[in-house]
């Protein structure tokens, strides 16, 4: 059995979750997440099976998606564990 999962942020902590997601054997990181054009491009190039977007609420409402990992500055994790929570998503929030 296999849990889709979904990161929001690939900045200072960021790659290294997604690196490590994505060596998973069960976890399928099915999206990611970042404002950052630069951040997007560089996803997309060295993983491109995974769907890049801009736009968080493609994570919010995606079905599919059973889980977010979050690591966005901490002034944003209240307001996006709280959305992913309210579409039934489970979460892990990141915090160096």
């Amino acid at each position: 059995m296999s849990i889709n999962v979904a990161l929001i942020g690939v900045g200072y902590w960021g790659p290294n979750l997604l690196r490590n997601l994505n060596a998973l054997p069960n976890c399928n990181l099915k999206t990611v997440c970042d404002m950052s054009k630069e951040r997007c491009d560089f996803v997309s190039n060295n993983y491109p099976n995974v769907v890049v977007t801009s736009n968080v609420n493609d994570i919010i409402n995606d079905d599919d998606i059973d889980a977010v990992v979050i690591a966005t500055p901490v002034k944003t994790h209240f307001k996006l564990s709280t959305q992913c929570l309210n579409a039934g998503k489970h979460i892990l929030v990141e915090k160096p």
